[in-house]
């Protein structure tokens, strides 16, 4: 509270400063985003995507990637990649996504499958990312656990 004095008259002026938001978790633009090919949703500022389809090629990775950064609002975000529609990747589409444009915008990445073709596709890229390590990765055939590991990531 300021109290002033002008020309012998009393006035009183509050002045309130709203505290800055705790939190620093992005706030989507959109709760889900959803095509022919893929889904993304938001779960506790952890983005889940899953495929609906295969196969993917070096076109459609260069889409996931774009669809996916607009979704974040082009900011950091740790994601969740369920595989239940993937069929196939094409070895251009493979070398796009773990490439440094691939990853832009990902903290970490967790790769969800239980299927055979899922588990030989999501060993290559963590091979790839432990090899030249970009973000954190691993795989999981649970999504409960998936997303309790990517909570660090927020």
């Amino acid at each position: 509270m300021l109290i002033l004095k002008p020309f012998g008259l009393l006035a009183e002026i509050s002045i309130f400063v709203e505290p800055a938001p705790e939190t620093t978790m992005i706030k989507p633009t959109t709760e889900v985003f959803e095509n022919d090919f893929m889904r993304l949703e938001w779960s506790d500022g952890i983005i889940i995507g899953t495929y609906k389809r295969g196969p993917i090629t070096l076109e459609l990775a260069k889409q996931v990637v774009q669809n996916r950064l607009n979704f974040a609002n082009h900011q950091p975000v740790p994601i969740m990649i369920n595989d239940i529609g993937l069929r196939s990747i094409d070895k251009d589409a493979r070398e796009y996504l773990s490439s440094d444009d691939g990853i832009r915008g990902l903290k970490a990445g967790a790769l969800v499958t239980d299927s055979v073709f899922g588990r030989h596709l999501a060993n290559f890229f963590i091979r790839i990312s432990v090899i030249k390590p970009k973000i954190p990765t691993r795989l999981f055939s649970n999504e409960a656990e998936a997303l309790e590991w990517l909570r660090q990531y927020v």
